[in-house]
This record gives C-alpha cells, sequence and structure tokens, in this order.
C-alpha cells in the first residue's frame, strides 16, 4: 500500500512539474533543468517519508518518472492529431 501512495504523490508532483514546465516556456534550459532536480529531490523525499526505504524509493522514483514521460509523450502526440 506504501507503494501505491508514494506513486501517486510522486505523480501529482510530475503533474505539477509539467504545469510549470507549461507555464515557463519561454525561459531557457538551464532553469528547466533546474526545475526539474527540484522537483526530482522533492518527489524523492516524499516517497522516502512514506516507505522509509532508500532502494524501493529510488524504484518509485525511476517508475513514477518512466511512467510521467510515457504518459507526456502520448497525451503530446494525442493533442497533435487533434
Amino acid at each position: 500500500m506504501k507503494f501505491y501512495v508514494a506513486f501517486l504523490v510522486q505523480m501529482i508532483l510530475w503533474s505539477v512539474f509539467y504545469i510549470a514546465e507549461w507555464v515557463s516556456v519561454k525561459d531557457h534550459v538551464e532553469y528547466k533543468w533546474i526545475m526539474f532536480v527540484l522537483f526530482f529531490y522533492i518527489a524523492f523525499t516524499a516517497a522516502k517519508k512514506i516507505v522509509q526505504s532508500r532502494k524501493l524509493t529510488l524504484f518509485i522514483t525511476s517508475f513514477s518518472l518512466s511512467c510521467f514521460f510515457a504518459f507526456k509523450i502520448l497525451f503530446e502526440h494525442v493533442m497533435e492529431i487533434f
């Protein structure tokens, strides 16, 4: 159950990251990378507080990040069609 809660919290954080990235379209790439690192740290810390295992936290974070990018690519592809 903790895995699922940590995954959902991270997906919410990645969604907020996507909205922040969308709002800051005209920012430089360096600022977007800094924002990504900040959100990655927040997501990792939140999952570590929930799961309390560094190994499982790393797995959850990489899994949620992979799912997020897959959904992002899928969403952008669908939006191009319409």
